[in-house]
């Protein structure tokens, strides 16, 4: 259990934040750049809007790592900076994950016995039960956007 825990924590750490984006001219293609500005507000220079970007993290994953995301994703586009837009979070309680190993697995058939059912003694009394992490989930909208050279 502790190996497939450990797989899972590996997996998850590999696909943390993702970033979803919708090109606004897919016919306009720009140079990537690596110095991408994070503004809260509408610059005062012209603009032009290049992309949105839906970044979303894991549980008890920073606000500021699902910005991260965003910044690179943009400076890939070509983006000089992004606008935030709305950045709003919600609350994953941890989740229980019981050891289901092998006997409810839906592959695991004798073909002369059918599906047994094995008696595992409750987790407690042998081990803390694993857990899920929880925290809060940050879902952060914005806008690539582009100066005019």
């Amino acid at each position: 259990m502790r190996r497939l825990l450990a797989c899972l924590a590996v997996l998850l750490a590999g696909c943390a934040t993702t970033t979803s984006v919708v090109l606004l001219d897919p016919a306009k293609k720009y140079p990537p750049t690596h110095a991408v500005q994070i503004l809260l507000k509408p610059p005062a220079t012209p603009y032009v809007e290049i992309a949105k970007l839906e970044s979303k993290g894991l549980a008890g994953e920073p606000e500021t790592s699902v910005l991260e995301d965003a910044r690179r994703r943009a400076g890939e586009l070509g983006a000089d900076a992004i606008i935030v837009v709305e950045s709003s979070s919600v609350y994953q309680p941890p989740v229980i994950v019981y050891e289901p190993w092998p006997p409810y697995l839906p592959w695991y058939h004798d073909r002369w016995h059918g599906y047994r059912f094995w008696y595992y003694p409750p987790p407690f009394p042998y081990g803390p039960e694993p857990q899920l992490p929880g925290g809060h989930v940050y879902t952060v909208r914005s806008i690539a956007i582009k100066y005019p050279s």
